[in-house]
């Protein structure tokens, strides 16, 4: 059965060892002789094993050739992301270069970021000439902002690309690779040179379009909110959601509706294929179809050809050729295509979540929508067409669970609440700013969309915030290992197969699967701990955090935003299954805090506000690490003096200056010190 699947499915047969060698190729370093070398081989060996079968007629070994075939893909993987790894600057050095802003993507405290091309740099930048980086500039002054197309003479230092601090934390600068930025520099001297004439990089050009857009229906009356939903959920740009949007459609069960996907492509496909039409034309004949497709491929353009608007382009493209030429495929054949299409475009694609999230989606709808749709037969439209939604719902969940609970560690319960409310919303909101786009030039049809359109996003803003705020609406702190979700895509194709074909040994091994899981999934969480104290690293603010079976406590010496609270904890939480309700103690120094003491793990740990102060000797309690979160009011002699310790840590929150002046006498004194900023964070735990 498996022999004919992959006959039927000649693709999934090349990407399957094709993926194989990127993932290895990323895992390890191999050098571009050796890579050359051994798939020059296995060329050789895979073409004369051939000829040798063909001559002797010994079909019998036909497995052999299929085994070095693999590994010739393997190897062709392994080699082409060999040669599309970006080059990274990973260095602190100072810099003056001149870059050209593609577009404004975020804001921190103290910058604004840009990404931008690269244009000219002294030393030996040369050959990152044209590469994409990140600029962090100051806020102010505002009217030196640069636009889209600018350029930017400026004098700064590279950020290194630096590796997380510990296992929990999210991979920023891995993240970062993947999408070929291959420098980041920060900087307080530039300069903003507006271009002179229009760049002729598409790219640029296609910013400037978004750019104009989202500025046409800010001026007829879109609220700022409301445009953030527009660019996402139409133009693919995310950096304009605010953290509190994203949390509250992420948390209802509705991201994918802001992310362009296949939903978003399909209601395009369908919205041209109903005006060609209309307009009396023919759907067979080839101009139509080329219509169709360069359309469908400039819209990929404008939001940016992530993996899923790639996959549904390429699809919808393989369909009309299939439709004109009158040949069909296989929908697995026409996934692998896809897959493999993608991976030659941009081979950093198989470590983007979405790359997955799309493909297993319309794997798992093609699967079982047909079976859940038979669950329930309506005759009444309106309750057939929402049950429709909610087979759809069901189907793609089935086949992205698995993998959002690995990425993002949490499952929204309501979901299906969300599809069935916002999805039927989702295709007018696109036609009508497919239409005002189209006729941005015309104030009397902005003046007639656009309050239609403000109403429709200002109603899927309204539906997240209420299904976010209604009880239980997510499950937080779920955590699954990268083996157990190899497994349970196992389990759910054994399960596919003998829905399909009623073959009963795969109902065996489908039990088998199920309890080794279960018993997986038991002993993992039996070997997490029960209690744990970290110390951890965000910029600028000493935190601590205490997990203990229903406790979690964060210590501070400053307010935190739930964004740093989930970046810096989110995975941690998942991984020691801490409850999501979590307690904020602050120890600024307008407030009177006793030290707290904790014991984990047989350590003795003491957490020490900055407004504490004490004279008598405490010398017959040891102390294994004295955290002292911001410069305190005593000195580092009376510490020594009044108490022993074996470990001296200082937090984030302390100044570069502060630590300097505090530490003068550091070198007198036999104990250790850990800087957080410097030597990492701090994770003690107990089972």
């Amino acid at each position: 059965m498996i022999t004919l699947f992959l006959k039927k499915s000649p693709f999934i047969r090349i990407i399957l060892p094709f993926m194989c060698g990127i993932y290895i190729s990323n895992l390890y370093v191999f050098s571009a002789p050796f890579l050359l070398v051994s798939l020059l081989l296995l060329l050789l060996c895979f073409f004369g094993f051939n000829q040798w079968m063909k001559v002797q007629i010994l079909y019998q070994y036909r497995h052999i050739s299929g085994l070095i075939g693999f590994l010739v893909l393997l190897f062709l993987g392994a080699i082409y992301l060999h040669l599309q790894r970006p080059k990274i600057i990973n260095s602190d050095s100072d810099v003056i270069a001149q870059v050209q802003v593609i577009s404004k993507i975020g804001q921190t405290e103290k910058n604004i970021k840009y990404e931008v091309y690269l244009r000219s740099a002294v030393d030996s930048l040369g050959s990152y000439i044209d590469h994409k980086g990140i600029v962090y500039l100051p806020e102010e002054p505002a009217e030196q902002n640069p636009t889209i197309g600018d350029y930017i003479v400026l004098k700064g230092r590279f950020i290194p690309f630096s590796k997380p601090d510990h296992q929990f934390a999210f991979d920023y600068s891995t993240y970062l690779k993947n999408h070929r930025i291959t420098f980041r520099i920060i900087s307080n001297e530039y300069r903003v040179c507006p271009a002179i004439a229009n760049s002729l990089n598409v790219i640029i050009q296609v910013e400037k379009l978004k750019e104009y857009i989202s500025t046409t229906f800010k001026q007829y009356g879109l609220a700022k909110n409301e445009n953030a939903i527009l660019n996402a959920l139409f133009l693919g740009d995310k950096s304009k959601l605010s953290y509190e949007q994203k949390d509250a459609f992420s948390d209802a069960g509705a991201m994918h509706l802001l992310a362009v996907s296949g939903l978003h492509v399909g209601i395009i496909y369908l919205l041209l294929l109903g005006i060609l039409r209309m307009l009396n034309l023919k759907d067979g004949s080839k101009w139509i179809a080329g219509f169709v497709i360069i359309t469908l491929w400039m819209y990929a353009l404008i939001t940016g050809f992530s993996p899923s608007v790639l996959r549904a382009s390429i699809m919808f493209t393989i369909l009309e050729i299939g439709r004109l030429s009158q040949l069909k495929t296989g929908i697995f054949n026409l996934l692998g295509a896809s897959m493999f299409i993608i991976l030659l475009i941009e081979p950093l694609a198989f470590f983007n979540i979405g790359f997955w999230l799309s493909h297993c989606a319309v794997a798992s709808i093609v699967c079982f929508y047909p079976k859940i749709n038979n669950w329930i037969c309506f005759r009444f439209p309106p309750f057939k067409w929402i049950w429709s939604i909610v087979a759809v719902s069901l189907s793609a969940q089935i086949g992205t669970l698995p993998i959002s609970i690995y990425a993002f560690h949490e499952f929204p319960l309501y979901f299906l609440l969300a599809n069935v409310l916002l999805i039927p919303i989702v295709t007018p909101l696109l036609v009508m700013a497919v239409l005002a786009s189209v006729f941005s030039t015309f104030p009397i049809i902005l003046k007639l969309i656009v309050p239609s359109l403000s109403n429709g996003l200002s109603f899927m803003e309204n539906v997240a915030n209420a299904i976010n705020s209604l009880p239980y609406s997510t499950i937080s702190n779920l955590y699954v290992d990268w083996w157990q979700l190899i497994f349970i895509y196992f389990s759910v194709t054994l399960l596919l197969v003998f829905v399909n074909y009623r073959f009963f040994k795969y109902l065996r091994y489908l039990l088998i699967s199920l309890i080794i899981l279960i018993l997986s999934f038991y002993v993992s969480s039996s070997q997490r701990p029960s209690e744990a104290l970290f110390v951890a690293n965000i910029r600028g603010k000493s935190v601590v955090n205490y997990i203990k079976n229903n406790s979690n406590e964060i210590y501070s010496c400053s307010p935190l935003t739930d964004k740093e609270i989930e970046f810096a904890f989110k995975g941690l939480w998942a991984y020691c299954s801490a409850p999501s309700e979590y307690s904020i103690i602050l120890m600024t120094k307008d407030l009177d805090i006793k030290p707290v003491l904790k014991f984990v793990n047989n350590e003795r740990i003491l957490i020490v506000p900055p407004t504490a102060v004490w004279t008598q000797e405490i010398k017959s309690v040891y102390i294994d690490r004295l955290i002292v979160m911001n410069k305190p009011l005593m000195t580092l002699e009376e510490f020594y003096n009044t108490m022993h310790f074996n470990e001296f840590v200082m937090p984030n929150g302390w100044n570069w200056y502060q630590k300097k002046r505090w530490l003068e006498s550091y070198t007198s004194y036999r104990y250790n010190l850990h800087d957080i900023y410097k030597d990492g964070v701090i994770f003690v735990s107990s089972r």
